[in-house]
């Protein structure tokens, strides 16, 4: 809910009253009866009134139409300067300048300035400029989102093709070792087939022929004998 606006000259006089308008040069609201009033003084009666909800639209717009030197109202314009002031602001800083002019008559036609069309074309285009910087801004958001999900594919696919490379490795090491232990395990076996199994049976040859030169011959036979065969 919006808050009450008073009437100014009726709050002064201690009764509150809401406003149904808004004076922009005395900068408060009056009610009905005042607006009347307000409209049959010679000092007001050209003031600009707008109705306080209109006056809701800029209430919250900071303008102040005081000098913030001398706190007296604005009511003169110096060209030279390019700038508002006061009574008391003409003496002291501007007694030289020749084109010093009502506050009233600088502002004539204001809505159909150019300094106003100037003012309107440079916030739009601030605001222009703006709106691009924060879609670029968002675009090199999206941009870093997705070179981060680059990267992180880039990373799983490199481990992925890694393992790859590290499994048929050990396949082919596996593979490797099982040949060369099938031709170890051929050359073991080689080796008991033929020189050992030969020399096993060699062996009991020379087993059997001691038993028989043990039975059959003299002592020395099988004294040399003996001998001869260690």
């Amino acid at each position: 809910m919006s808050h009450l606006i008073l009437c100014g000259p009726c709050g002064y006089a201690e009764n509150k009253k809401n406003a149904e308008k808004w004076c922009t040069i005395c900068e408060e609201g009056l009610c009905t009866d005042c607006e009347q009033v307000h409209k049959s003084i010679k000092t007001t009666r050209n003031h600009r009134l707008i109705s306080t909800e209109d006056f809701r639209q800029i209430q919250n717009i900071s303008i102040s139409l005081n000098c913030k030197d001398h706190n007296k109202r604005l009511e003169l314009y110096c060209k030279t300067h390019d700038v508002a002031v006061c009574l008391g602001c003409v003496p002291s800083h501007h007694r030289a300048c020749s084109d010093v002019i009502s506050l009233d008559k600088a502002a004539e036609n204001a809505k159909h300035s150019t300094a106003l069309a100037d003012l309107q074309d440079t916030l739009t285009i601030a605001l222009q400029n703006l709106q691009q910087i924060i879609n670029d801004r968002s675009a090199a958001l999206e941009n870093l989102d997705g070179q981060k999900q680059t990267i992180k594919n880039t990373i799983n696919d490199t481990r992925a093709r890694i393992m790859k490379k590290l499994d048929d490795l050990e396949q082919k090491i596996f593979l490797e070792l099982d040949t060369q232990h099938g031709k170890c395990k051929s050359e073991v076996n080689k080796l008991l087939t033929d020189r050992l199994k030969n020399s096993e049976r060699d062996l009991n040859c020379l087993k059997e022929q001691t038993s028989q030169l043990k039975l059959f011959a003299s002592d020395v036979q099988l004294f040399l004998g003996t001998r001869q065969i260690n």
